[in-house]
Order: structure tokens, then C-alpha cells, then sequence
């Protein structure tokens, strides 16, 4: 026999050594499980791939990391055992993403940003006048809502206008025209201008529901 003919059974014969199979699908999902693994170590955040002991506290890039994979089509189960923490844990990480999955009341999902980090993250119920919220920054200056953890719909209404130019600007008329507007509506205004103002680097970006929902799949 070749040498060439005899590696292939070399290399299962190695791969059953070292990861104790060769069926492909187990040796990809292993594949997966290292790269998560490594990704996770890279970011500084020791994982615990058997589940062992619970975590104490949650780093926001675990936090984003944990929302990231969920979209990817891990189960609760999965990411319970991978983080080590609960699952009823991992529910309440994954609120805000839940209840925009199933909530078709809320059309609209704002991220405050801070140059190109994300600072607060705004879902917008029209309907029901309602907004949620998740902070991404402990940092209440670079927050929408600063301290504030349960905003009331005059606060998002505040907020919107606290990122437009105001309605006494000279020449109101001219600038709406320019942005291609008839009146002043602060929401208008921002999905115009990103909310972006001279004396500070935070915007808005705003997103759709279908766009958000897109992303995820």
C-alpha cells in the first residue's frame, strides 16, 4: 500500500486518539466549542465549559457575547452550562432580546452610542407609550437616561429633544426644509441627523423592527 493510501486511516486513527472520535459532526462541534472557547479567553473572561461553580458577576462583554451567541441559535440550556450560571440567570440576561422577539408592540430599537460604543440600549413601544431599556456603559455620563433605570415616556420625549437642534433655531423653516421636513418632530429630526450634535461625540442609531429582526437570523 502507498503511503498516501494508508494516511487517511492515519489521521482517523489520530483523531480518535486525541478527541476519542472521527465522526465528522462531533469533530466540527468540538471544532466550535475551542473556538468559543478561545474567543472567550482572548477577551480576558475565563469560561467554564463544564458548568462547574457559578459565576458571581457577568462583564458586559460576556453580557454581549451571551446575546450574541443566543442569535446564533443557542438554546438557554447551552449557554446556562457554557457560562456556568443558571438558566433563570440567562433569562434575565436575555430580557430585553425575549421581549423584543415577542413583543410586536415594540417597532423600534435605539442604540445610544458614544463614538463607536454602544451606551444604552432603547426598545420604543409606540403604542403603548412605553420604552425599555438596557445600559451598556457604567458610565451615567455616556448613558441616555443617566441614572435613571425605568424611563417614563416624557423622559424619552426629553431625551429625543435633548439631541435636536432646538425648535428656536433662526431659520427653523430653512433647516427642516433642508432635511427634507415639514415640521419639527424630534423623532424625524434624529433619524435625519443620527441625533449627532457639535459639542459632544454620542448619536443615535436607529433601527426598525424588521431590521433588527433581519439581523438576528
Amino acid at each position: 500500500m502507498k503511503p498516501c493510501q494508508a494516511q487517511p486511516e492515519g489521521i482517523r486513527n489520530l483523531c480518535r486518539d486525541i478527541f476519542g472520535t472521527d465522526n465528522p459532526d462531533e469533530l466540527r462541534r468540538i471544532a466550535r466549542k475551542a473556538a468559543e472557547y478561545d474567543r472567550m479567553m482572548n477577551q480576558g473572561h475565563p469560561v467554564n465549559l463544564r458548568g462547574a461553580g457559578r459565576r458571581q458577576q457577568f462583564a458586559q462583554q460576556d453580557m454581549d457575547y451571551l446575546i450574541e451567541l443566543y442569535h446564533q441559535g443557542k438554546k438557554v440550556t447551552w449557554l446556562a452550562e457554557f457560562f456556568g450560571i443558571s438558566r433563570q440567570t440567562i433569562y434575565n440576561y436575555l430580557k430585553s432580546e425575549l421581549r423584543f422577539e415577542k413583543d410586536p408592540a415594540i417597532t423600534m430599537r435605539m442604540i445610544f452610542m458614544d463614538r463607536e460604543k454602544e451606551c444604552t440600549v432603547i426598545d420604543v413601544d409606540f403604542l403603548h407609550r412605553r420604552i425599555y431599556i438596557r445600559n451598556k456603559t457604567r458610565d451615567i455620563l455616556h448613558r441616555a437616561f443617566g441614572v435613571v433605570e425605568e424611563p417614563t415616556w416624557e423622559d424619552f420625549e426629553e431625551f429625543l429633544k435633548s439631541r435636536c437642534f432646538p425648535v428656536t433655531r433662526a431659520n427653523l423653516k430653512l433647516v427642516l426644509r433642508d432635511l427634507g421636513l415639514q415640521y419639527y418632530d424630534p423623532l424625524q429630526i434624529i433619524e435625519k441627523t443620527q441625533g449627532r450634535m457639535a459639542e459632544d461625540h454620542q448619536w443615535i442609531r436607529v433601527l426598525y423592527r424588521e431590521e433588527v429582526l433581519k439581523q438576528w437570523k
